[in-house]
């Protein structure tokens, strides 16, 4: 008879969402001529990728809303100035994603799935916060030509570039 154990392993999650937040502050840096143009706007959210792939491969990971929490607010703190923005949306995104994972399948194309659909809304409701505290104008062809249509491309190359050796880390994390 095998016992269920508890997942022990939180400081090894923070650290990997650590390197996620580094690396989507490099990959904005390096990348930023061509990422970020006012014509073309692919924001990296590797981060936001991290946490939704560690509810769909770790579901004994019990803080993981948690950590979204804090991870937005250290996000909005270190790169966006707007205190609270990403510190509210990434939560209620994993926390979206914790209710569906039962029926999402752990395969690349709907886990892949999952990111677009999560860029998307991040996306979509990150814009209409900033133009609810008066920092975005624009029209809704602006939104989708400019920041959804390149984020969502940004993101969908960043997720297949980071899914096989991401999700062998957490399945191996599982295992140990």
């Amino acid at each position: 008879m095998e016992t269920k154990h508890r997942f022990t392993k939180h400081g090894w999650i923070a650290l990997i969402l650590f390197v996620a937040l580094l690396l989507d502050g490099v990959l904005s840096l390096v990348l930023g001529q061509w990422l970020l143009t006012p014509q073309f706007s692919g924001v990296p959210q590797l981060t936001l990728i991290t946490l939704l792939m560690i509810v769909l491969f770790l579901p004994e990971e019990p803080y993981v809303v948690l950590f979204a929490v804090g991870f937005g607010l250290l996000f909005d703190v270190v790169y966006t100035g707007i205190l609270g923005i990403t510190a509210l949306l990434w939560p209620l995104i994993v926390y979206i994603a914790v209710q569906l994972r039962g029926f999402v399948p752990r395969s690349p194309l709907f886990v892949g799935a999952l990111v677009v659909i999560a860029v998307t809304m991040f996306t979509v409701f990150d814009d209409m916060m900033n133009r609810l505290i008066g920092y975005g104008t624009g029209s809704l062809v602006t939104l989708i030509s400019v920041h959804l249509g390149p984020a969502l491309l940004v993101n969908v190359i960043g997720f297949a570039i980071v899914y096989l050796p991401l999700s062998r880390i957490l399945i191996n994390l599982k295992r140990s």
